[in-house]
């Protein structure tokens, strides 16, 4: 049974004071009251902090941590997430607006799995609905961790998750998102569930730390293919070091993208090809258009990580 057990709202901010009020009050109105937010603030220079000492002295659930120094978002949700105490942990992000059954919703529909998620609709700074998540990604559910080896669709602010997966998260890589790790682990561990309910406003604006649809570089180039090749290999170190996990598939990525050359290039095209409907399962493209889509970035170095990095 999971009725009215403890559920801890993980939550960082940093220079947040521009839409914070409105994402906190939704917290503290969740119909489902058996809740610890941890609000963790990561040096913040603006009112954020005189703004949640004041929601915190009105509210016995809040607890507000300052750190001494910057550790950045990631390491800051590490912080968080570590601080928690409850039996399912949802992770806040400062500038959003939840809908106020979320929190019921996950609870009663997490089940035996060990992470659940829901779908967002996405909103212009002002609050202009753009889109639904669900309409630019496939949204995953299942037990595999393959899924995510390229891709994610485990926003943080959707997701709730069991503690005992906590133990499995390890230390977070600075440098890789906290929430695609946290998905990846969750499929290593236990089964992922998707509640087909946009249960928040999931704001896109310049400062967001995330830019699902590239609203930062509309008529821009997409990001730099060497530093999204540093990033994806930071990702897919990290995925391959799970605690007691070994994942061959991506062992020989790893190796077959280190060392290119033509032999390679070949070896790579048929690990993709063998394992392409869950490697490739968020892009919403025909098969057809996806063996395509790995053949040409098999046998090109740079094409490969461009096209990683191609919109879905």
């Amino acid at each position: 049974m999971t009725d009215n057990k403890l559920v801890s709202i993980a939550m960082c901010t940093y220079n947040g004071e521009r839409f914070l009020k409105q994402q906190i009050d939704s917290l503290i109105n969740q119909t489902y009251k058996n809740l610890e937010i941890i609000i963790v603030d990561d040096g913040s220079k603006d009112a954020t902090v005189d703004m949640v000492n004041a929601y915190a002295a009105q509210d016995a659930r809040i607890r507000f941590i300052r750190n001494e120094k910057n550790l950045g978002y990631v390491k800051n949700f590490e912080k968080a997430i570590g601080l928690c105490t409850g039996d399912f942990i949802a992770l806040s992000d400062q500038d959003d607006e939840w809908d106020l059954n979320k929190i019921q919703l996950l609870v009663e529909n997490i089940g035996d799995n060990i992470l659940i998620y829901h779908n967002s609709l996405l909103v212009e700074e002002g609050g202009k609905p753009i889109c639904l998540l669900s309409e630019v990604l496939n949204m995953y559910e299942g037990d595999s961790p393959l899924p995510f080896v390229f891709y994610n669709c485990v926003s943080g602010h959707s997701c709730m998750f069991k503690k005992e997966l906590v133990p499995h998260l390890g230390s977070f890589d600075p440098n890789y998102f906290h929430d695609w790790w946290i998905a990846f682990v969750a499929g290593s561990f236990g089964r992922i569930k998707f509640l087909n309910m946009p249960l928040v406003n999931y704001r896109q604006h310049g400062t967001a730390n995330t830019d699902i649809l590239k609203a930062r570089d509309k008529g821009k180039a997409l990001i730099n293919p060497v530093k999204y090749k540093e990033f994806k290999l930071t990702g897919l170190y990290h995925m391959a070091t799970v605690k007691g996990k070994s994942y061959g598939v991506i062992t020989k990525l790893i190796y077959l993208l280190e060392h290119k050359n033509i032999l390679n290039s070949f070896k790579l095209f048929q690990l993709l090809l063998a394992n392409y409907k869950e490697m490739y399962f968020f892009k919403k493209k025909s098969n057809i258009s996806k063996i395509n889509y790995i053949r040409k970035a098999s046998f090109h170095t740079r094409d490969f990580w461009l096209a990683a990095n191609d919109p879905l």
